[in-house]
C-alpha cells in the first residue's frame, strides 16, 4: 500500500469543507424547522377558517330564523289587524297582498283584489283616480287623507282614513296602504254637532227668557216699590196726625194701636228699601279692582260701633287675603253677614264673632263668618239665602229676610258662591268665595 501524502494546507482545507459542511446542515434543520413551523401556522390558520366559515354559517342560520321569526311575527300582526291593509308595487301599483280585515270591509275577496292596479279598483277610485295620481302618491312618500267616501261591493257609502308609506322590500320599493273606517265615528261626530248645536239654541233661548224674566223682575220690584212708597207715606203721615191733634184724647190702647201701625209701616217702608236695593243689584254694573280685606273688614266693623256697645263680644279675625271685586258690593256683603252674626247672638251673654279664610279645591278665595249665635236647622240651609224667608219671627229678630239674598247676588255677580252650616241654638258659619 502506497502511503498518502498530504501537501501542506491540506489539512486546513478539510476542516473547512467539513465546517461548511457542518454550517449546510444545520441550515437546513433551520429550513425544515421553519417549513414545519409554517406547516403548523398554516394548519392553525386553515382551523381558525374553519371555525370561522361554521360560525359565518351559524350566524347565517340565526339570521335566517331571525327573519323567518320577524317575517311570521309581522305576518301575524298583518293578519290579526283590525284595520284594513293593502300592500300595492311602487313600479305597477299592483296590489299584492291585502289582509282580511280589507276583505270584510270591502266585501271582495283575496284573489278579486290581488294583482289589481288600485285605480282599477272600484273603492279606491275617488282616493287614486288614474296612474299620475298613483305616481303622485308615491312620491309624497307618506299620505293621510281623513273622511274618504268608500263604496263597497255591495254599495255600502263608508268613510275611511286612508294612510299611505313606502318603504323597501328588497330590490324594490312597496307602498302599504292603512284603511280604517271610520263611518261610526263621523256619524257619531256629526250627531254630537247636531246635539251642541241644539243645545246651544236651546242656552240661548234660555239665556234670553232667563235675561227677560230677571228683567221684567227688576222692573216690577223697581216699580211696586215706588208704587207703594205713596200710600205708605200717606199711612204714616195720618198716624202722626191723629198723634199730634188727638192724641191727647185717646185711650192707652188706642195709642198703643197708632204705634203697632208705625212700626208695621215703619218695617214695611224698610223692605221697600231693601227690595229696590235687591232690585238695584241686578243692574250695577262690577268694577273690580284689588280689594284688601284685613282693611275691608276694620271699615266695616266701624259701621257697628253703636250696635256692640255695651256688649261682650269676643272677635276672632284671622289675616285674609287680597282679592279682585267690586269695593262697594263686597263691603255690602261683609255688612249683612256681620250684621247678621251680630243680630243673631244678642242673646248671648259672651258672642263669639269669627272671621276668616277657609281652604278650597276649586281655586278659590273662601272667606267665612262664624258666630255662636241662635244658629238654625241645617234642613232649611237653603232656604237662608231665598228674598223674604225668615227661619225666625219678628219678635224673635227682627229683619225683612233681604240681607242674605243680596249678599248671594252680589256673589253670583262675581263668579262666586255661597253657603251656610248651623245648627239650632249652637251658632252658624256663612261662607262666600271670590275666584283668584
Amino acid at each position: 500500500m502506497i502511503p498518502v501524502v498530504y501537501a501542506p494546507g491540506h489539512d486546513t482545507e478539510l476542516r473547512r469543507a467539513d465546517t461548511r459542511t457542518q454550517q449546510a446542515e444545520a441550515r437546513t434543520e433551520q429550513a425544515e424547522a421553519r417549513t414545519e413551523q409554517a406547516e403548523s401556522r398554516t394548519d392553525q390558520a386553515k382551523t381558525r377558517t374553519e371555525q370561522a366559515e361554521t360560525r359565518t354559517e351559524e350566524a347565517e342560520s340565526r339570521s335566517e330564523e331571525a327573519v323567518r321569526a320577524s317575517e311570521l311575527s309581522y305576518r301575524r300582526l298583518f293578519e290579526a289587524a283590525k284595520d284594513g291593509i293593502l300592500i300595492l308595487e311602487a313600479d305597477t301599483g299592483r296590489i299584492s297582498d291585502v289582509n282580511p280585515s280589507l276583505v270584510r270591509m270591502l266585501g271582495y275577496s283575496h284573489d278579486e283584489l290581488v294583482g289589481t292596479p288600485i285605480w282599477e279598483l272600484g273603492p279606491f277610485k275617488d282616493i287614486v283616480a288614474n296612474k299620475a295620481r298613483f305616481e303622485h302618491l308615491h312620491l309624497q312618500g307618506y299620505a293621510l287623507s281623513e273622511n274618504l267616501p268608500l263604496e263597497t261591493r255591495d254599495g255600502r257609502r263608508i268613510s275611511v282614513e286612508f294612510v299611505t308609506n313606502v318603504y323597501q322590500a328588497g330590490d324594490r320599493n312597496a307602498i302599504q296602504c292603512n284603511v280604517r273606517d271610520v263611518t261610526e265615528r263621523k256619524r257619531a261626530e256629526e250627531q254630537i254637532r247636531a246635539l251642541n248645536s241644539q243645545l246651544e239654541q236651546r242656552v240661548a233661548a234660555r239665556t234670553a227668557e232667563l235675561e227677560s224674566a230677571n228683567q221684567q223682575l227688576d222692573t216690577f220690584s223697581y216699580s211696586v216699590s215706588h208704587d207703594l212708597r205713596a200710600p205708605l207715606r200717606h199711612v204714616l203721615g195720618y198716624v202722626e196726625l191723629l198723634q199730634n191733634e188727638d192724641g191727647p184724647s185717646f185711650s192707652e190702647r188706642q195709642l198703643g194701636r197708632l204705634t203697632t201701625i208705625t212700626q208695621a209701616a215703619t218695617r214695611m217702608e224698610k223692605l221697600i228699601d231693601d227690595l229696590l236695593a235687591f232690585s238695584r243689584l241686578g243692574q250695577a254694573e262690577i268694577q273690580k279692582t284689588k280689594v284688601n280685606l284685613d282693611e275691608l273688614v276694620q271699615e266695616t266693623m266701624g259701621d257697628f260701633l253703636a250696635d256692640t256697645k255695651g256688649r261682650n263680644i269676643v272677635w276672632n279675625i284671622h289675616p285674609l287675603p287680597t282679592v279682585r271685586a267690586d269695593h262697594a258690593l263686597l263691603r255690602l256683603v261683609l255688612v249683612n253677614l256681620v250684621s247678621n252674626a251680630l243680630k243673631f247672638t244678642g242673646a248671648r251673654a259672651e258672642a263669639k264673632i269669627e272671621i276668616g279664610c277657609a281652604p278650597d279645591d276649586n281655586g278659590a278665595h273662601v272667606i267665612f263668618i262664624r258666630d255662636n249665635g241662635a244658629g238654625f236647622d241645617p234642613q232649611y240651609a237653603a232656604k237662608l239665602f231665598c228674598v223674604f224667608q225668615r227661619l225666625h219671627s219678628q219678635a224673635e229678630f227682627e229683619g225683612t229676610g233681604i240681607g242674605l239674598a243680596n249678599a248671594q247676588r252680589i256673589i253670583q255677580r262675581h263668579g262666586g258662591r255661597t253657603w251656610a252650616e248651623g245648627a239650632v241654638d249652637a251658632g252658624a258659619t256663612f261662607y262666600f268665595s271670590i275666584p283668584r
